[in-house]
């Protein structure tokens, strides 16, 4: 046979490059002979083996949704000739099976539980014997039980958060607040992750050292379960220089008995801020509030009561008061 003359040279050529004696090369010819025949006498003979067969399941119930994670492969013990286990065996990837629940009996793990259910893999039997040909006989599969946690599918619209950190440059400042486009997108799944996702992300990204306006599309990130129709959203940043801003404001009190007086000192504080050379016209003292509150007094004997500032513009940054805590007097009206 010219194979069998093919592997003779062959040999003859490995034994003279390593220089093997001649005895020594005649025996080691006819052990590689000797096993190859072995082989192909093996392959040729009915065997037993396990083979990793791939898996999906079809699920286009309208109303519910399989929860719990499926195996994608399936172990087959399947009996067969040599030659035809082999080629499985080395076959680099083999069509998926396609396993449609509706189509078999599935049964109540508890009685009663409408979410837990099993099928019994020798229903599949005949669909996995369709699937290897006439070739190969199913002895087994493994697992024995494929279990089913279903849950109701629900929608819900859920806002976009973007994953981003934007490192301004020196003395610039956003406009407004980044805007997301769309803001918000309705996503499907089951209810028990729906009830506790309260957004979904973008994949993160980084802005260092901006200063222009920009506009840049983000991947919104994947959720295991959860459908979400839209795969990337687009932000954008207006950004603008800015000037420092020092207000001198009174300073409000409130909760104060009407047998008091509270005395303040100071009773101006300073409020300094960042604001877009935009709007610098625009920002007036009179859109600031600073607070105390009385009862603060009654919590903390310090001599000294907390400032808040509780109206101010939400275009503005960076914002402090001056001081923090002031000192004060309690004088009863007479």
């Amino acid at each position: 046979m010219e194979w069998l003359e093919k592997i003779r040279k062959w040999t003859q050529q490995w034994i003279s490059r390593i220089h093997f004696g001649r005895d020594t090369g005649i025996f080691l010819f006819f052990l590689a002979l000797s096993t190859l025949f072995w082989l192909v006498n093996q392959l040729g003979k009915d065997t037993s083996a396990e083979i990793d067969f791939p898996v999906q399941f079809k699920n286009d119930l309208p109303d519910r949704f399989i929860f719990n994670d499926l195996p994608d492969r399936l172990t087959l013990l399947v009996k067969g000739q040599g030659y035809t286990l082999m080629k499985y065996k080395l076959k680099p990837r083999l069509k998926p099976l396609t396993i449609d629940i509706r189509s078999f009996p599935l049964r109540q793990v508890t009685p009663g539980n409408k979410r837990k259910f099993y099928l019994l893999s020798s229903y599949i039997q005949g669909m996995v014997n369709d699937q290897l040909g006439q070739h190969l006989v199913l002895a087994n599969i493994r697992p024995d039980t494929l279990y089913f946690i279903f849950d109701s599918l629900v929608k819900r619209k859920l806002p976009v958060h973007p994953e981003v950190k934007i490192t301004l440059a020196r003395q610039y400042i956003l406009k407004k607040p980044m805007q997301v486009i769309p803001d918000s997108v309705m996503v499907s799944g089951p209810a028990l992750i729906l009830d506790t996702l309260p957004y979904i992300t973008t994949e993160y990204a980084e802005f260092n050292n901006v200063t222009e306006s920009f506009r840049k599309i983000l991947p919104v990130k994947k959720v295991a379960k959860i459908n979400i129709p839209v795969k990337k959203v687009e932000i954008r940043a207006e950004v603008e220089q800015f000037t420092e801003v020092v207000f001198k404001i009174p300073v409000e009190k409130i909760n104060v008995p009407d047998t008091l007086h509270l005395f303040l000192f100071p009773s101006l504080v300073k409020v300094t801020f960042h604001v877009g050379l935009s709007r610098y016209k625009k920002v007036m003292p009179e859109l600031f509030t600073a607070r105390v509150d009385y009862r603060d007094v009654l919590k903390d004997r310090s001599g000294k009561i907390r400032v808040y500032l509780v109206k101010k513009p939400d275009y503005i940054d960076a914002v402090r008061v001056d001081p923090e805590r002031v000192e004060y007097l309690i004088e009863k009206i007479k």
